[in-house]
């Protein structure tokens, strides 16, 4: 089992969140084309491996998380939702916690890698807090 961190704004003002709960799934607002290297993070995603919603502005330590879900179909290289076609990206989810709004102070060197779309999180502390809140 593999911990995934995602955020779940689009264009820096949609949050998509309440779409991906009530629809069963994640994606990532970027096409291949413009970000490969989160589709190479995507490609690792396997069925039950655990992700969670994160937020964490650029001038902060203190990152939100919003859900948590275990993963339940991998990486679909299309999106099947309404209103997500141009993803080209989906992965199913049935998220177990999705009202969480807590805070994780980060203190290692990979904080400006959280900041991003999707990475792999591979910070123990950080794994046991997640696995917490389901």
């Amino acid at each position: 089992m593999s911990v995934y961190g995602m955020g779940s704004m689009f264009s820096s003002t949609e949050e998509q969140l309440k779409n991906f709960v009530k629809d069963g799934f994640a994606c990532i607002g970027w096409r291949c084309e413009d970000k490969p290297e989160l589709y190479e993070i995507l490609n690792d995603i396997k069925i039950g491996d655990i992700i969670y919603i994160k937020s964490l502005y650029h001038a902060s330590k203190a990152m939100k998380v919003k859900a948590v879900g275990i993963v339940t179909s991998e990486l679909k290289r299309q999106n099947t939702h309404q209103g997500y076609e141009n993803c080209e990206n989906e992965i199913g989810v049935k998220w177990l916690n999705s009202s969480i709004n807590k805070y994780i102070i980060i203190d290692d060197d990979r904080l400006k890698e959280r900041k991003g779309s999707l990475f792999a999180e591979t910070n123990k502390d950080y794994i046991k807090e997640i696995i917490s809140f389901i």
